[in-house]
């Protein structure tokens, strides 16, 4: 493999990764309600205000899941995939009040 070749395939992952983490995807959890997102093999999650949900990122299958709780209302940007050679999501998440059913 040639030194182009090979700063052409690291540039075109690069680009791929950056493409994946750009794509914020609005996610809205009713307080007490949980959500659960897809993310293949992200691993590892963080948000700007932490103390609106509680997460965890479990694997299932073969790929990796995001499990998410409303705790408190409010808004918050959460990135799943930590690693920085792995791909990433990006969620604007937004705790909402609960629905009340109406009979």
């Amino acid at each position: 493999l040639s030194m182009r070749w090979l700063l052409l395939l690291v540039t075109s992952v690069g680009l791929a990764r950056t493409a994946v983490a750009d794509d914020v995807t609005r996610v809205d959890i009713e307080l007490g309600s949980t959500v659960e997102k897809n993310v293949v093999y992200a691993r590892g999650w963080m948000c700007d205000d932490p103390s609106l949900i509680t997460a965890q990122v479990i694997t299932r299958d073969d790929h990796n899941v995001w499990i998410a709780k409303g705790e408190k209302l409010g808004h918050t940007t959460c990135r799943v995939g930590v690693d920085k050679l792995a791909a990433s999501y990006v969620f604007d998440v937004h705790v909402v009040p609960k629905r009340t059913r109406r009979s």
